[in-house]
């Protein structure tokens, strides 16, 4: 009789520890699947592999007013609340803007529906000439139709720009120079040897003086209005996702 309860008390102990490791088993797994899910933190030294360099003490703006591509007026007030990402370019700019502005529609569209209330695109144009509010529309539909395009008079885009720390130098009209027509080397004077030197033709950048110059930096405003850091090229979709999450889970203003 002994024997039996013994062997009773052994299996029924047994039955214990078996459901113990098993319920153990499911809360390690839950637990593992929860963190997976949860955006990851950067810390301020994994920050920089991404290209995120962010301000020891997040600035304050000071008041400007500009207008957006629905013709409405852009101000401090459309900052409160989310994230800004801003990006300085023009809508005739051949490479670098095209190309920035699709990695960021590509970022901005892979976020979850809820991640994307607590973001905001903003494109300034350092071309204020060219890009009309009308212009910025429909150049912006052809990425994302929640972006926000953003135009001015010059001034008030060149002190805007200084307070984002971007470099930015706007168009200035100048004599193009004329290319000669044949597509022989351009001689210069003989020198003091009697021997003529070969010239070079004008380079683009001399020809297209008329093009305004910016930073291809993005520029990070936190939901509280201030300059909170940059992101410098190259970009890349995945690296972009990974410091927005970031930022967003580790905010709090």
């Amino acid at each position: 009789m002994d024997n039996v309860r013994n062997d009773k008390i052994t299996r029924r102990n047994i039955r214990f520890v078996v459901v113990g490791v098993l319920v153990f088993s499911a809360i390690t797994i839950a637990a593992l699947v929860n963190k997976l899910s949860q955006p990851r933190i950067l810390n301020k030294y994994e920050l920089p592999e991404y290209g995120a360099l962010l301000l020891d003490e997040p600035q304050a703006l000071l008041d400007f007013t500009l207008q957006d591509q629905q013709g409405e007026r852009f101000d401090k007030q459309r900052l409160l609340g989310k994230w800004s990402i801003f990006f300085f370019g023009f809508t005739h700019c051949g490479d670098i803007c095209p190309t920035t502005m699709s990695v960021l529609a590509k970022t901005y569209g892979e976020l979850k529906a809820v991640e994307k209330n607590d973001f905001q695109v903003i494109l300034v144009t350092v071309d204020p000439e060219r890009d009309t509010p009308e212009v910025l529309r429909d150049y912006l539909l052809r990425f994302n139709s929640d972006f926000i395009g953003v135009t001015g008079v010059t001034r008030n885009l060149i002190n805007f720009a200084s307070q984002m720390k971007v470099p930015y130098l706007p168009k200035v009209s100048l004599p193009k120079v004329s290319l000669p027509k044949t597509s022989s080397p351009i001689k210069s004077p003989p020198s003091s040897t009697g021997q003529a030197a070969l010239g070079t033709e004008p380079s683009i950048a001399q020809v297209q003086q008329d093009q305004p110059q910016h930073s291809a930096n993005l520029i990070m405003i936190n939901p509280a209005g201030e300059l909170h850091g940059f992101i410098r090229p190259p970009l890349a979709h995945g690296g972009l996702r990974v410091v927005w999450r970031s930022l967003q889970a580790s905010f709090s203003d």
